[in-house]
Order: C-alpha cells, then structure tokens, then sequence
C-alpha cells in the first residue's frame, strides 16, 4: 500500500507541474518572447543586406524577365503556392474514408485489481453509402481548384509586375521630358544674354528665361524622385532587393489589338481561373450532398481484434482472446440532424451555381469595360500624336521669329512649355494605351500565356 500511495502521489505532482506550466503564460511574458523574435528578425535581415544574398536583378531588366524573377521571388505567390500542399494533405487525409484502421493498446493498471493489458484491432470500412467515394472525389476536385487558385495569383502577380514596370517606363520618360526641358530653356537663356549684351533683349528677357530654367530644373528633379519610387515600388513586387541599381531595357509603344467583343468573351470563358475556381466549387459542393445522403443507408465494417491480459495479484499468466467480425451500423434516427445538414448543403449548392452565373457576368463586364477603355485608350495615342507634332513645330517658329526679332520672350516661353506638356501627355497616353491592353488580357485570363509558350 506504501507503494501504492507512492506512486499516486508521483501521478498527483506531475499533473499539477503539467496545469502550472501550461497556464503561466502571462502577456508580459508573450510579447517579451515576440520582441525577441522581432529583434532577431532584424538582425537577420542585416545579415542578408550586408551578405548581399537578396536576389539582385540584371542591370538592365526586361518586361518578361522581371516577370520570371516574380515568379521566383514574390513573397505573395510563394504563400499561395503552399495552397498545393495543403490541398495534398487534405487528399492524403481523405484515403482513412476507404483504407483501414489498425490500433494498438496497452496499460497496465493499480487498484483493487493489479492487472496488465494488450490489445490489436483491425477495422477495414467494406460499404459507406458512397460517402467514401464522395470524400475522395471533394479531396481531388480541392486540388484542382488550388492549382486554378494558384493561376489566379499568378496572373495578379503578373499584372502588378506588368503596371509597376509600365509605371517606371513612364516616370523614366517624364524624367527626360523635364531634362530636355532644361536643356532647351538653358541653351534659349545663352541666346538671351548674347542678346541683352548687343542691346536687342531687356533685363526683364534675361529674368524671365531664369525663372524658366528654373521651373523646368524643379520639375526635373521632381519627376528623378518618382522615378526612383517606382524602381522601388516594382523591386519590391519582385521580391529582390530594393536598393538594386537598374536600368529599365523595354519603351512603351502603341501596339494596337484586334478583336471583338464576342472574341474576347469567349477566350476569358476559356482562360479564366475564376471561372474554373467556380465551376469546381459546384462539384465540390455535389460531392457534399452526396456524402450526406450516403449517411442515410448502413455502414458496415470488417473488425478484427485480438487481446490478452493477466492480473498480477492472482496466478500472473496471460489469457488471450481473438474476435472477427462483419459489422452492421444503420442510423434510423438522429433527431433530424441529416435532414438539416442535406437542406443546407443543398442550399450552398444552389449559392455555388448562382455564384458562377454572378462570375461570368463580371467577366462579361470586365471585358466589355476593359475594350472600351482599349478604344478610348487608342484615340488618346492619337490625338496626342498629332498634338505632340503642333507643339514641336510651334516651337521652333517660335525660337526663329524670336531670333529675328518677331516674336517675344514670352511667346517663346510658352512654346516651349507647350511643348514639354505635350511630350509628358504623349508618354501618359502610351502609359494608358499599354495599361488598357493589359487590363484586357486579365480581362481575358491570357496574361503569361507567353510564357508558357517558350
């Protein structure tokens, strides 16, 4: 008995160090631990910057190479593809519907009966109700949905890049814009001194060419700013280092695109992954039922066991038993628990099948909306064309007269900025022109098509 109330007062103790440990944790003491993590974060990031094992991108980075290395980088894709794993686990999971169970057991136990014990059971599922079938067809058809999950934020990562790197292209090009603009305004402010000094220009000319050189020199630098936080903005959506020096290999051009709207709608019906998202979320969902209504009807199992004990206060000899068994289990009545659950999964069916038509609706819209925007984005290209073109020409008839002494400072003055507006309006349409078509092939789930292509 010694013994006995020995060995309870070990059980007793280790129970209450168990309750103590799991419930000291105090809130002091949790964000002590997360500022430690944080701090050791940070010191790992210092070791990555000044290793320099951050992925560095080319010098001089193409359109279709910054979409690789997102591919390969971009912390956003990476989370999403452990979607696959997670999908794999869930299938892995649902083969227990249809393989079998083995388990094992042992204790020994103290009390009026000192006694020890084994066991092995066998339990193989012979007949679900096509619940087994229904579970493993909802773990395959999951996975199919995570790979079109998986393509959807492929095709978003791929749009980012694509707009981040349009973006750049642009603030690039206004970035000339402005020191072309400061050239010009200087080399007109020589023109205007060697004037002023042979008596034909006034202090007044001299003062208002400055001050133009000077608007055009803020722009400028104005204009290098958000150059530098758009290749900061598109590293970053790439996943490499930010700091990286760059230099952007692509122009922006018009590249006009044919097609109808009956055309597109019918390559987004067959590209888009939303769609195939939806449509699978239908048949996931018609498995559900069926699992359901397999509940109605019988289970029955295959069991196999066998077990042996002693009892230690008595003759200390081991009695084995051994049973097989085809087992029967029919539910007749659950108190209408089934019932519930068939008229909710039949109501979600019926919200999956309203939820594709609402899908393919968008898409139609999307498309619709993304053509007109491609039209209008078309004739912007145009006329900026032409504009671009008037204020080209009206410049120079403006530096001529002036230099024979026709035309004033002022007329010069607003030539020229007549001009660098319609230069940076030129480039914004090829900006809007290149985000329209873009707009378009995520419209049409064809982005990366490309690529897949080489």
């Amino acid at each position: 008995m010694i013994k006995r109330h020995g060995m309870w007062g070990r059980v007793g103790m280790m129970g209450l160090c168990s309750a103590c440990v799991a419930g000291c944790l105090t809130r002091d003491a949790l964000y002590q631990d997360l500022q430690e993590t944080r701090d050791a974060a940070y010191e790992s990031w210092l070791r990555v910057r000044e290793d320099g094992e951050m992925p560095i991108p080319a010098e001089k980075l193409s359109l279709d190479e910054a979409v690789r290395i997102a591919l390969l980088y971009n912390k956003s894709l990476q989370a999403k593809i452990q979607e696959r794993e997670v999908a794999r686990g869930e299938l892995v999971a649902a083969y227990q519907l249809a393989l079998p169970r083995v388990d094992a057991a042992a204790s020994t136990a103290y009390g009026n009966r000192d006694a020890d014990s084994a066991s092995l059971s066998f339990r193989q599922p012979v007949f679900r109700g096509g619940g087994a079938t229904a579970g493993l067809r909802a773990a395959k058809l999951f996975a199919f949905w995570s790979d079109e999950s998986v393509r959807n934020t492929v095709q978003t990562v791929m749009k980012q890049v694509t707009a981040d790197y349009y973006g750049a292209l642009l603030a690039d090009n206004l970035c000339q814009v402005n020191r072309d603009a400061v050239v010009s305004a200087e080399a007109h402010l020589n023109d205007v001194r060697i004037k002023r000094v042979n008596g034909v220009a006034s202090k007044y000319d001299e003062l208002r060419a400055q001050v133009d050189v000077a608007n055009f020199r803020a722009e400028m630098i104005r204009q290098e700013n958000n150059l530098v936080l758009a290749k900061t903005g598109l590293l970053r959506t790439l996943g490499t280092a930010t700091d990286a020096q760059i230099r952007l290999a692509e122009e922006l051009r018009h590249e006009p695109i044919s097609t109808t709207l009956e055309q597109a709608v019918d390559t987004a019906y067959a590209n888009r992954p939303d769609l195939y998202m939806a449509e699978l979320n239908i048949r996931m969902q018609r498995e559900k039922v069926r699992a359901i209504r397999g509940t109605y009807l019988p289970e029955i199992d295959l069991a196999l066991s066998a077990s042996t004990d002693r009892a230690r206060d008595g003759d200390d000899e081991w009695a084995g038993t051994q049973r097989a068994a085809l087992e029967l289990t029919w539910p007749l009545f659950d108190g209408f628990g089934r019932e519930g659950q068939l008229i909710a999964a039949r109501a979600r069916l019926r919200q999956r099948e309203i939820e594709l038509k609402s899908v393919e609706e968008d898409v139609f819209l999307d498309v619709q909306q993304a053509l007109l925007n491609l039209k209008n984005a078309e004739e912007y290209v145009e006329s900026q064309r032409l504009n671009l073109q008037h204020a080209e020409e009206g410049l120079r008839l403006a530096m001529t007269g002036y230099r024979e002494g026709v035309n004033t400072e002022v007329e010069v003055v607003d030539a020229r900025s007549s001009l660098t507006e319609a230069r940076g309006n030129y480039y914004r349409a090829l900006y809007d022109h290149s985000m329209a078509r873009l707009a378009l092939q995520q419209a049409t789930g064809t982005l990366g098509k490309h690529l897949g292509q080489e």
